[in-house]
């Protein structure tokens, strides 16, 4: 795995989103010549065909995340089991035993609202079934689920973990479909003055845990990652004509439209591991974040770009100050 790490000045780990999404940097890479272009997202038309298909994920994000009330631990809800029941992730969870009462907060300007739960299961890597007296509603309590190295910063500069800015920014404009726990973050980076300049097909993919999560050796094994969700309707297939270049918007684009190769309407769930080497079917060209060392998303942009390029895109992106991870900025691989 050291072949997929590299060094990241902190002072590149983007905190914020771009205040206009489509200002943003661009970074082009060319896969035949190797060469680099920078430019600004908006001008993404440039770069593309007109007769292009864009893809992309339209799952929403959940407001998905709580803290205790004391704010020692964190909950992530991840999976819905039944009405009064969640699968959770929580942090630390050393002191979490079966039969404890949590009480849950989401800070609001009229003062605390609070939410009773029960943990009634430990599960094995490292969830928790949470138990509710009444059906809790997401949507009105919950947080957007930031990722924690945001959280982690932000609070060492003083900051609030999670503030207004996120309510909006960290969900795309055209997200439709609730089921994740994290932003395709490929995709907020379109305004939709740029995304009507385009061909578009959307599919959905419910990201989880797997995709963010740091990979574990049986998963190396296996070559398998967390089961998520996903759906691909008859738009996809009505859209597409034969012959023509796919645009992947995000790695769980990717993922969908390598794991049903003829893009038929279904739903299901995918497993699939994608790292160097990978006969791409389906994908001609990908729209990306810079994304996390030994991470499933570095891996498999790798695998599409071709790891020498891609850490040397790296390097040039580095050097001339790109910002990285999820509110960070796009790069798109030709």
């Amino acid at each position: 795995m050291e072949e997929y790490s590299f060094s990241l000045p902190k002072e590149l780990i983007a905190l914020d989103p771009t205040p206009q999404r489509d200002h943003c940097k661009l970074m082009v890479v060319d896969r035949k010549t190797g060469r680099f272009y920078h430019c600004q997202f908006s001008d993404l038309p440039q770069f593309l065909s007109k007769e292009d298909l864009l893809v992309l994920n339209n799952s929403k994000v959940l407001p998905a995340f709580f803290k205790s009330m004391d704010e020692k631990t964190t909950f992530l809800f991840v999976e819905a089991l039944t009405p009064y029941q969640w699968k959770v992730m929580a942090s630390p969870s050393k002191h979490l035993k079966n039969g404890l009462i949590v009480w849950l907060k989401k800070s609001q300007k009229d003062g605390y609202c609070e939410l009773e739960a029960k943990i009634v299961s430990k599960l094995s890597g490292g969830y928790y079934i949470l138990e509710f007296d009444k059906e809790p509603n997401l949507e009105s309590l919950g947080l957007p689920p930031l990722p924690p190295y945001i959280r982690k910063l932000r609070r060492k500069n003083n900051r609030p973990e999670i503030e207004q800015q996120d309510m909006e920014y960290y969900q795309t404009v055209f997200a439709q479909c609730p089921g994740s726990i994290a932003a395709p973050t490929a995709g907020l980076h379109f305004s939709k003055g740029l995304l009507s300049k385009f061909k578009t097909a959307f599919i959905t993919l419910h990201i989880g845990p797997g995709t963010f999560r740091p990979l574990t050796s049986e998963q190396l094994k296996t070559a398998k990652l967390e089961p998520e969700y996903f759906i691909i309707n008859a738009n996809l297939k009505k859209m597409y004509k034969e012959g023509q270049r796919i645009v992947a918007i995000g790695t769980t684009v990717v993922r969908v439209l390598e794991t049903i190769k003829n893009l038929e309407p279904q739903e299901g769930w995918t497993d699939l591991f994608i790292f160097p080497p990978f006969q791409f079917q389906r994908t001609g060209a990908l729209i990306t974040n810079f994304h996390l060392p030994k991470s499933s998303l570095f891996l498999l942009t790798c695998a599409f770009a071709g790891t020498d390029l891609l850490k040397a895109a790296y390097e040039e992106a580095i050097k001339k100050g790109y910002r990285f991870y999820s509110y960070g900025d796009a790069m798109l691989i030709l």
